[in-house]
């Protein structure tokens, strides 16, 4: 699967977090990923899918294949 993060679209709520710690925060408390990277290419992960359906802002953009 295909995981995006927009921090642009984040409100810094902290709810992706509760899902996965793959999810960190900058500076300003939005979200990014432990990496540099704003996707990746990761195995299919239901707690990643649930993070991106309960983002209040859609930060979180899944695409399943």
């Amino acid at each position: 699967m295909i995981i995006q993060i927009l921090p642009e679209q984040c409100i810094a709520c902290g709810l992706c977090h509760t899902y996965n710690p793959i999810f960190d925060y900058d500076v300003d408390g939005l979200v990014r990923f432990d990496t540099d990277d704003t996707i990746l290419d990761l195995a299919p992960d239901p707690s990643l899918v649930q993070a991106a359906k309960e983002c209040p802002t859609k930060a979180i953009v899944v695409k399943e294949y």
